[in-house]
Order: C-alpha cells, then sequence, then structure tokens
C-alpha cells in the first residue's frame, strides 16, 4: 500500500485557507444575488397576478369578457374568481334559559360560545361575535 506523505508549510496551508475562505465568501454573495432576485420575481409575479384577477373581474363585470374566457384566464394566471368582501351581519338570538336559583342569567348567556356556527369554511375567511346587549 502506497503512502503518500505531504510535507506542507503553515505559509501554504494559510494560502489554501485563504483562496477558500474567498472560494465561500464568493459563494455565498452569489447565492444572496440569486436568492433577492428569487424574492423581486416572485414580487413581479405575485403583483401582475393580483393586476390580472382585478382587470378580469372587472372586464367581467363589465360583460367585456365571457365567464368562460374569465375563467380560462384565471386558470392560466392561477388565481380564483372570487372577491374578498367584509360585511357586518346583525344577529339576534331568543333564548329560553333554565336559570338555577342563586346563579344569574347573564353568566349563562356569555358562556355561550355564539362564534361556534356552521357555514361554508371555503366561502368564510374570518368570523368573529360579541355579545352587545342582553335583555332579560
Amino acid at each position: 500500500m502506497d503512502q503518500t506523505v505531504i510535507n506542507a508549510t503553515t505559509e501554504f496551508l494559510q494560502t489554501q485557507i485563504s483562496a477558500l475562505q474567498e472560494s465561500i465568501k464568493s459563494k455565498d454573495e452569489h447565492i444572496q444575488r440569486i436568492t433577492q432576485r428569487d424574492y423581486s420575481t416572485a414580487a413581479e409575479m405575485q403583483r401582475m397576478r393580483d393586476g390580472m384577477h382585478e382587470w378580469t373581474i372587472q372586464e367581467f363585470k363589465d360583460g367585456h369578457i365571457t365567464e368562460s374566457q374569465a375563467e380560462a384566464i384565471a386558470e392560466i394566471c392561477g388565481f380564483e374568481l372570487t372577491q374578498e368582501v367584509e360585511a357586518e351581519v346583525t344577529v339576534t338570538y331568543n333564548i329560553t334559559l333554565q336559570v338555577p336559583i342563586g346563579e344569574d342569567a347573564e353568566d349563562i348567556i356569555n358562556d355561550i360560545d355564539f362564534e361556534s356556527v356552521s357555514y361554508n369554511s371555503d366561502n368564510i375567511t374570518w368570523l368573529s361575535s360579541s355579545v352587545d346587549r342582553i335583555d332579560i
């Protein structure tokens, strides 16, 4: 079995380490430039997708394109033909309670979870509730 023995001076090893460090630094800078470019490209594509979404919805509403054309554009651009709309809804509940002696009806009502309602989660993106008034 052949054995290779390398006699390296400290100066030679320092030169090699410096070259490797410079190579690592160069690669890190290159990775950073590529990553930044990818973020910029992704942001530009998102702006373009958002613009096409708004344009497609408006053109469909104005009757300039058909629903099938709007669907084709949405599929190509990767968005849904939906709009987010915020609505304030007032709901009134009439509740009959059996209140034990020594307990308060308001405490029983305040323990009710009014947010546990059933709805189509594909259409509702956020829901909250609050009890504003209790008339007994």
